[in-house]
């Protein structure tokens, strides 16, 4: 798992989020989100591969961390099942990554 700066302000995470990447890959973030200038963090989640709810839990850390820098931050392109946590937990909208994409459930 990774994070890098794709340009200033643009990073890409990649790889697989879970109970024994999270808190690595938090910290490895964090030192290099607050390395930028950019007032704004946008976040692509397209390179995660695997995600448990110790990603969502990366994810709300580093909008703390904007929040504590006077920082704007987004999450794009979230996996479908981060999304779909994101959304039940009630945060999903505030890191941008509304499961509005999920597709409709089944109907019985």
């Amino acid at each position: 798992m990774s994070l890098s700066e794709v340009s200033p302000g643009q990073f890409q995470l990649s790889g697989t989020i879970n109970f024994a990447t999270a808190p690595d890959i938090e910290q490895q973030g964090g030192r290099l989100l607050l390395a930028t200038d950019a007032a704004k963090w946008r976040i692509d989640l397209a390179g995660v591969t695997q995600a448990d709810s110790s990603a969502l839990a990366v994810c709300l850390a580093w909008a703390r961390l904007a929040r504590a820098n006077r920082k704007t931050i987004i999450f794009t392109t979230a996996p479908v099942e981060l999304s779909a946590l994101a959304d039940v937990c009630g945060v999903g909208e505030m890191l941008g990554m509304s499961a509005a994409r999920c597709p409709p459930p089944a109907k019985a």
